[in-house]
């Protein structure tokens, strides 16, 4: 158990005006189970940080005392987004980081992956793509994360807040248990589930400054609202005798296929005007997929779809900031060509709570008030439908009452409302509930705990190598070319390229899409060379020198990328690391930013789709493209920095040494593909000197 300590630490990023953390004193003995409360804004999450010794004095000034931890991985920090925290392309090495970098021999780092999987009630097979997992998949999975490294201090930033009531209660018990020996701190909204089983409640205010300190149900009697409590909807007027409106929008015998499984199967769903709907359902369940239906960006396999036009339909995504494109608030209200009342935003601002804020930039607000400008401003567009993906998420009691007014005003201005959500008072305060089970599970085993290599959608010859043996191949292809010093020792190196190529590629469209700006720069350099080489422009001669040199870099370049074009970046960290000892560190950082990377097709979706649905353009409009790449820009740079913290946070800061999780052995076929890498780079030679 380790005890943990901040004493005086005041903490102000460069980005802030004010301190977030001032002069804050902060004992919590070894063993201790203690829950952080505190308004949107209060600092939780950065005494979090504190806690862990992850507060980075490049990005900040900081003074007082927090001692670091002794040990990679002493100390398991949650972060608040899932996503920020995924490193691995798949679910068993996602787990298994923390273990790799604690050094950790690879049986152990199995077992830990295993039992912190089983902990976390991850119900995804170790080979699973954490990207296509739902968000709170995701969450356990960073859970799994943090507990793999067997820490002696959990630090848990909202453990459970994108998680179903059920699965919520499964986790916080699996936690709870796993923690029966470690100092225990979790930054909470919700206090009462975790009240009869921590030690001691701390609350915060602005500034992280102590507002009381002591035994959790005394100081939390005074402190849980009445948003906390169940809330009946016969209680409100509203609800009786309500007539039932117009339908809006509707979904009929509706399936949706993804990965050969239906999310989706024979859903019917009517929004009429005036009612609130809610989508309730376990994680994975296909809440997202059926807004994303509704929203016409996903095409069902079967059934039919209704929906007001465009105009007249508004979207409030799970991450508010992916929706801004203004550089104030008040303009971001108006940004929608849709949204034309100015008077009407300006009321809009000021149900909100937002006047004050109005000229503020929309990426400087707090959570819970970006959450209030992007409902704000789907309802400055006076639609007929709202639809709103976790719209109370990670919100203290006052925002959450905040958004759900918004929602009520909505409602009584004759907006059909729909909401996925896990929020027990949020499904209380509807008309109607669209409950999704999920797909049935196709078997009753326990997922696979076997940390495997990637899976590939088809298999090819080359997965058969050795990534390094795919980098010998490209290596010695790329020293083979400097012999090519004619046009017909050129074309007739490239006569293996040809035959080989098939082997390396997984489809011809990806084989195309990796050689078409090899032979556009090839086709661009033999017009270069026609018109500005030694020959005469352009005369017989020079075109022969031009297509001299655009075989000589196809032959260069083209073997490199078909080979490594087919290698995982996993399995290639793995061979770098784990075969050749190059510097760990370096090479897991890599690893994690090129995954980071795939990540990137994603993002862009989410932010186009939600330009897109505030009508700011089309696919192919040049100022919404610009737009939304400087908005991916921003977004890959504020994630590059939480998943930095989110590998500091298990254990990669202060790992000298590390070992992998598998494997990167040479096998027979190798010996075949060193023997190809020599023939590639002995043929151009040999090709020139049969051409005479």
């Amino acid at each position: 158990m380790t005890a943990l300590s901040l004493r005086g630490l005041s903490w102000q990023p460069y980005s802030r005006a004010e301190p977030t953390l001032l002069d804050l004193d902060l004992e919590i003995p070894a063993g201790q189970r203690v829950l952080l409360a505190g308004a949107s804004g209060s600092g939780k999450s950065t005494v979090l940080r504190a806690l862990a010794g992850l507060l980075d004095e490049e990005t900040g000034e900081l003074s007082g005392s927090a001692p670091g931890p002794s040990r990679p991985g002493e100390r398991g920090l949650l972060l608040q987004n899932p996503l920020d925290a995924l490193v691995a392309a798949t679910v068993g090495r996602e787990a298994a980081f923390g273990p790799e970098n604690a050094a950790l021999p690879r049986e152990e780092i199995q077992a830990r992956t295993a039992a912190a999987l089983d902990a976390a009630l991850v119900d995804l097979p170790a080979g699973r793509a954490p990207l296509d997992a739902s968000g709170g998949q995701q969450q356990r999975l960073a859970l799994a994360g943090s507990l793999a490294l067997e820490p002696s201090a959990l630090l848990l930033d909202e453990p459970t807040s994108m998680l179903d009531e059920d699965t919520a209660a499964a986790v916080r018990e699996s936690l709870l248990a796993a923690a029966a020996d470690r100092t225990l701190v979790i930054a909470e909204h919700h206090l009462s589930p975790w009240l009869d089983h921590v030690d001691r409640l701390i609350v915060l205010g602005e500034q992280a400054q102590i507002l009381a300190d002591g035994p959790p149900h005394e100081v939390a009697a005074g402190l849980i609202q009445d948003s906390d409590a169940p809330f009946h909807p016969a209680d409100r007027e509203h609800d009786s005798g309500q007539p039932e409106g117009a339908i809006i929008a509707a979904l009929r015998g509706i399936d949706v296929q993804r990965g050969g499984r239906a999310v989706l199967a024979d859903l019917d769903l009517e929004l009429r005007s005036g009612r609130l709907s809610v989508v309730t359902g376990p994680s994975g369940s296909g809440k997202t997929t059926l807004l994303r239906t509704l929203l016409g960006l996903t095409t069902p396999s079967a059934g039919s779809v209704e929906r007001p036009e465009p105009s007249r339909i508004a979207f409030v995504p799970q991450n508010p900031a992916h929706s801004f494109v203004a550089a104030s608030v008040r303009e971001e209200v108006l940004a929608s060509p849709w949204a034309r009342d100015e008077q009407l935003a300006e009321q809009l601002l000021e149900r909100a709570g937002l006047s004050a804020l109005a000229e503020a930039n929309p990426h400087t607000l707090s959570g819970g008030e970006q959450r209030r400008l992007a409902i704000v401003a789907a309802l400055a567009q006076e639609p007929r439908l709202l639809v709103l993906d976790e719209p109370t998420v990670g919100l203290d009691d006052v925002r959450h009452r905040e958004v759900l007014e918004l929602l009520e005003a909505a409602r009584a201005e004759g907006c059909a409302v729909v909401a996925a959500t896990h929020d027990p008072v949020l499904s209380a305060r509807g008309d109607d509930e669209c409950h999704l089970d999920g797909p049935a599970p196709e078997r009753r085993t326990a997922p696979d705990r076997t940390i495997s290599p990637v899976p590939r959608s088809r298999t090819i010859p080359a997965d058969a190598l050795n990534p390094l043996t795919l980098c010998l191949i490209g290596i010695l292809a790329a020293i083979g070319s400097f012999a090519v010093q004619s046009w017909q020792g050129g074309l007739l190196a490239l006569l293996p390229l040809a035959l080989l190529a098939p082997l390396a590629v997984r489809s011809l469209r990806g084989g195309l899409l990796r050689l078409t700006p090899i032979l556009l720069s090839a086709a661009g350099l033999a017009w270069t060379t026609a018109l500005l080489g030694d020959a005469p422009s352009l005369s017989g001669e020079a075109w022969l020198l031009g297509a001299k040199e655009a075989a000589r870099i196809t032959v260069f370049v083209a073997p490199g990328v078909l080979a490594l074009g087919s290698v995982d970046p996993t399995a290639l960290g793995d061979a770098l690391g784990g075969r050749l000892r190059m510097p760990a560190r370096m090479i897991a950082a890599s690893v994690a930013g090129l995954i980071r990377a795939g990540h990137l097709g994603r993002q862009w979706e989410i932010i186009t789709h939600a330009r897109i649905l505030r009508g700011l353009g089309t696919r192919t409009s040049p100022r919404m493209l610009a737009g939304a790449t400087l908005a991916l820009l921003v977004d890959a740079l504020r994630g590059a920095q939480q998943q930095a913290l989110a590998m500091d946070s298990r254990g990669f800061a202060t790992a000298t040494t590390r070992s992998w999780a598998l494997p990167s052995p040479l096998r027979r076929a190798d010996l075949l593909g060193m023997a190809i890498a020599v023939g590639l780079a002995v043929w151009p030679l040999l090709a020139e000197l049969l051409v005479g």
